[in-house]
């Protein structure tokens, strides 16, 4: 089973990963690669493997990805074979991704949950992402209107007040379609 976790730049879908993964050792990171610059705090790995746009490109030409966007100037994908691999243990993957790679996946996937995690407001995911040091604001929110468009598509939708509460939903929601993959299957 798959669990992507869309929202705005700055919505906290990294945080709500990052918990809930820590309370979950049955779920795993499904891997992304990209091609921006790593952020403060971030590792090779986690939660995205830095490459060169050569390296990327190639990667496209290869085949080797069920899918890639360009988001905010960089590529992001996600590799084929690793993926496979971790669905073939019955693992339950977790991935933040941007709205049009989830339509992607959507198709290209069996068992793909979908949640699309919104801010109380704009002028709230605008706090955030002044808080977090981000330098590139309005890259980030050019896109805002259309990603809360295209949250309609999306299974669930969670608006990201409180942070325990958040997670707590998020919870619910991966272990009850979890019950229903294993009686679907």
């Amino acid at each position: 089973m798959l669990v992507i976790l869309s929202g705005s730049s700055g919505v906290g879908k990294n945080t709500v990963i990052n918990r809930i993964l820590e309370e979950n050792p049955n779920m795993e990171l499904m891997p992304t690669i990209t091609t921006r610059e790593m952020r403060p705090g971030e590792e090779p790995g986690k939660p995205y493997t830095f490459i060169s746009k050569e390296e990327f490109e190639e990667m496209i030409e290869n085949n080797q990805l069920i899918e890639y966007q360009i988001v905010h100037g960089f590529y992001y994908g996600t590799p084929k074979k690793i993926v496979e691999e971790k669905l073939k243990k019955r693992k339950i993957l977790i991935k933040d991704i941007d709205v049009d790679g989830t339509q992607v996946l959507v198709k290209s996937l069996d068992n793909v949950i979908t949640i699309f995690l919104k801010p109380v407001s704009k002028e709230q995911l605008i706090e955030r992402l002044i808080s977090r040091g981000e330098q590139r604001i309005e890259a980030r929110l050019a896109r805002y209107d259309y990603e809360e468009k295209m949250s309609e598509k999306y299974k669930y939708i969670i608006v990201n007040d409180k942070i325990e509460d958040t997670i707590e939903k998020m919870k619910k929601i991966i272990d009850d379609e979890y019950k229903q993959c294993i009686i679907d299957n």
